[in-house]
């Protein structure tokens, strides 16, 4: 009996196996403990950036970030009647616009100079 081959093929079998192990890990990993990666992944493959800008802007209300969420402009790309549009907005002027529906969490600008 040749020895030498059975130890090839057993080495071979844990090979595949533990690669697998790490595939799974990797697949279950990114599908579920890391929603914001995938959708930060989306992003460059489709036109539009609305969500993304959304996302930031919520989280500079929650952070109450006054001066970023209030004067910081940030580039959005959207659709608009089937046309791409683009424009850099403040996230107070983008919470005034039809194509966000209300997603964005306000913040009172009133004391704050741009």
């Amino acid at each position: 009996m040749n020895k030498r081959g059975f130890e090839l093929v057993w080495s071979t079998v844990v090979i595949i196996v533990l690669a697998l192990m790490l595939l799974l890990f990797i697949i279950l990993f990114f599908t579920s403990s890391s929603g914001n990666f995938l959708e930060n992944i989306k992003g460059y493959f489709s036109y539009s950036n609305v969500d993304s800008v959304v996302q930031s802007c919520n989280v500079l209300s929650s952070s109450e970030a006054g001066y970023a969420f209030c004067c910081e402009k940030k580039q959005v790309k959207y659709y608009e009647n089937g046309d791409k549009k683009q424009g850099d907005f403040s996230c107070t002027e983008l919470a005034d616009k039809e194509f966000i529906n209300n997603k964005i969490n306000k913040i009172d600008c009133g004391g704050i100079s741009c």
